[in-house]
């Protein structure tokens, strides 16, 4: 007997047959694949393993169950790869065929991770003498006189998809055998889904225009109803592209999502995946969607908390977005794309034959813009996808349909993209009155934070946001305690306790004030009179002034209050200014200053403002600065998957002692990974910086939950003790030398 998997030492169960195993994954590798490529998929899924048949991984399978996966996790016992054989097949079988080489590929990393095509002939080295082996081990002739064909345009997106069929496929039949039982998906059909939004959404809209007072609430009820009747009706549009411009406070999150099933209702489409810049926007998104659609329907998926080592129980705890809704980060979404490793990809193939809405696309890097709006064209073209671009401030960097305007991208990546909302200046029209726009001080010139500090104490309620923690942590400090505090610093259910508190505060009527860096400004639902907002592009004052009248309960406007953002020197108490974010956002400030400022107050209400500002910000960038696009064509996996970084710097997931984490860390540690324990610890990490990890780790405050090969591969948490470098007010320090004030008591 030829077995694909072994049971650990005192397990009487059957082991799994390789022939059985095979076929079941051939099986579900080609359902899962997209049409084009689903022959090959099936192929992939029979060949992947082949290199069992080799006598020598027979004998070795009997001394650890482990190295059915080539990674053995008994020291003294060496694994025996197998991948390389069936990727030696497929290059023998099809020496002169795309898909031969793209199945090689593929199958030699399914353990692993995709490398560059240039590996090829390296891998048919080292795998042909395996499939002789395999041959001599009583591999069935038949099992090799496949010929599997492709169809469609061979891409690097297309063999990530293929990758992430068979990857999901094996460890799904795997997971099978091991458990005894397939993995539960009892999600609803899109038709249901959509049904159940249909009946929320226009409770909610009935609710609002019978309870709406002034004439200015009743017209931004109506507001919403039309957007939500536009994107319905705006569903039978074929798949594509798609714009959605609307004033924020519009009902995008719900209405969109109601475009969203609908279309995928109509266009057999299988599932939708909503995309935010920040996971405090995805938070609020999840929340509102579990409530309408049912929890069970809907994944919220965050990019800073995944399994670690290649084992079996992590293997079955990695997430495969088998659910119809999914929300998650832009960072998820974008670097998965871009990705390499299995544990990356291992999902793609389900963002096949899906809806896309991406929310505040103004958010995206601009060093990454060409890269990002290629493989959205590619999806769109080859895969059955439709895209989504909402915004209030929407740059319109690929076209829309029947305007002509000059395109940053190059013209190969500009498409004709539908508006879904018809009209949509008439929408910002009808909110024209929300706010006005002030300045305090002068913007050529820092503000004096006490300056600002002053100014803020006036006022009965209000939001002020930075642009940095540090800033956001000693403004706040300065207003004194009754001041909230928001920021990244803060793990999720922190930040979202925050923001119900404010909630409160202001809907009960009382004073509330609170500081935080940008990730409030874009899709937070939250009203303050006066908002402040340091100095930045264009975009973002739009954004942070989405947060100001957003109700428009207010009898008169709100004021949205911009200031050149100051500091005190450390030195001789001169105002220094501090600094916007490098690369874009300082350069938007830059532009937003001496192209529009100078001339007067900008009109944020305007929508077509943005493009026109989004041209002049990003025609001095280059827009692939790490030339991905290129890496891409060459299928250079490997380059690709180390340039593409939504987020530059390098941060480290630390487990906040906040909430249920403690408990849910004992339970991690014992009960060992599942999907359900990662789910639950997403809303208590937070990312640190490597200099404030360092300084932490020195102070002796950290300790690994789940260890990798390298610190940022890792998931630590806070030693328990009476002490914690987690405060309640700020959450992690934003700064090194604040770790070392805080001595470890334990």
């Amino acid at each position: 007997m030829i077995y694909a998997h072994s049971r650990k030492e005192g397990d009487a169960r059957p082991w799994q047959e390789l022939s059985e195993h095979l076929s079941r994954v051939a099986s579900l590798a080609e359902s899962f694949a997209p049409r084009q490529l689903a022959d090959l998929a099936r192929v992939a899924g029979l060949w992947h393993d082949i290199g069992k048949f080799n006598p020598a991984f027979q004998q070795y399978i009997r001394h650890d169950s482990e190295i059915s996966n080539e990674a053995s996790s008994t020291p003294h016992v060496r694994s025996v790869p197998h991948s390389a054989a069936g990727a030696a097949l497929a290059l023998q079988r099809l020496p002169d065929n795309i898909g031969g080489r793209i199945l090689a590929l593929v199958i030699a990393a399914h353990h692993g991770a995709l490398k560059s095509g240039r590996w090829l002939d390296t891998i048919e080295v080292s795998g042909s003498p395996l499939l002789q082996a395999s041959r001599g081990g009583g591999l069935p002739a038949e099992l090799e006189q496949q010929t599997p064909s492709l169809t469609g345009t061979p891409s690097a997106l297309a063999v990530r998809i293929l990758f992430s069929a068979l990857v999901d496929a094996d460890l799904l039949d795997t997971e099978e055998w091991a458990i005894g039982a397939p993995r539960t998906t009892n999600y609803d059909d899109i038709a249901v889904l959509h049904k159940s939004l249909d009946a929320f959404c226009f409770a909610k809209i009935e609710t609002a225009q019978a309870t709406a007072i002034t004439e200015k609430e009743q017209r931004l009820a109506t507001l919403r109803r039309n957007v939500f009747e536009a994107c319905v009706q705006a569903a039978d549009n074929s798949p594509g592209h798609f714009t959605m411009t609307v004033p924020t406070g519009g009902g995008k999150t719900l209405s969109g999502l109601a475009f969203a099933l609908h279309h995928a209702e109509r266009h057999g489409m299988k599932r939708v995946i909503v995309v935010a810049p920040f996971t405090s926007i995805l938070e609020q998104t999840a929340d509102v969607y579990r409530e309408a659609l049912g929890a069970e329907n809907v994944i919220e998926h965050h990019s800073n908390i995944s399994p670690l080592l290649d084992t079996d129980r992590n293997r079955q705890a990695c997430e495969n977005w088998d659910a119809p809704v999914i929300v998650t980060t832009s960072v998820q979404l974008l670097e998965s794309l871009h990705a390499a490793h299995k544990r990356d990809c291992r999902k793609l193939h389900r963002v096949a034959n899906s809806v896309i809405l991406l929310d505040e696309v103004q958010t995206f890097p601009a060093d990454l813009l060409e890269p990002i709006h290629a493989v959205l064209k590619r999806l769109v073209e080859d895969f059955h996808v439709t895209v989504v671009h909402g915004t209030a401030t929407q740059p319109l960097l690929a076209g829309v349909a029947g305007r002509r305007r000059r395109s940053v991208l190059p013209p190969e990546l500009c498409v004709s993209m539908k508006e879904i909302i018809p009209n949509p200046a008439s929408l910002f029209d009808a909110v024209r009155d929300r706010f006005t726009l002030e300045i305090l001080g002068d913007l050529q010139i820092p503000l004096d934070p006490a300056v600002l500090v002053d100014d803020v104490r006036k006022q009965r309620s209000a939001l002020v946001i930075t642009h940095s923690r540090r800033d956001a942590r000693l403004l706040a400090e300065m207003l004194g305690s009754e001041c909230l505090h928001l920021s990244a610093a803060m793990c999720a259910t922190h930040r979202s306790q925050v923001l119900r508190e404010a909630r409160q505060r202001l809907d009960a009527g009382l004073p509330c004030t609170i500081v935080a860096t940008q990730l409030i400004e874009a899709g937070v639902d939250i009203d303050f009179p006066v908002v402040y907002r340091a100095l930045a592009g264009l975009e973002t004052l739009a954004q942070a002034a989405g947060r100001c009248n957003r109700s428009m309960k207010l009898p008169h406007p709100g004021r949205f209050v911009v200031y050149r953002a100051g500091k005190v020197s450390n030195t001789d108490e001169e105002i220094l200014e501090s600094r916007a974010p490098k690369g874009t956002p300082q350069l938007g400030l830059e532009v937003a200053l001496s192209e529009y400022f100078v001339r007067g107050l900008p009109d944020l209400h305007d929508p077509m403002l943005f493009p026109e500002y989004a041209g002049k910000v990003l025609r001095r960038l280059d827009t692939d600065r790490k030339g991905i696009r290129t890496s891409e064509e060459e299928f250079d996996f490997e380059e690709v998957a180390k340039n593409f970084r939504m987020i530059e710097e390098i941060h480290i997931s630390v487990v906040a002692p906040y909430g249920d984490a403690p408990r849910l860390v004992r339970e991690l540690r014992h009960g060992g990974p599942s999907r359900e324990r990662f789910r639950a610890l997403q809303r208590y990490t937070v990312g640190i910086s490597k200099t404030i990890f360092s300084a932490l780790f020195d102070s002796g405050w950290l300790e690994p939950v789940m260890q990798g090969d390298e610190a940022d591969a890792s998931l630590w948490c806070v030693r328990e003790g009476d002490a914690s470098p987690y405060e309640e007010r700020f959450g992690f320090a934003s700064h090194e030398s604040d770790v070392m004030l805080r001595p470890l008591q334990v």
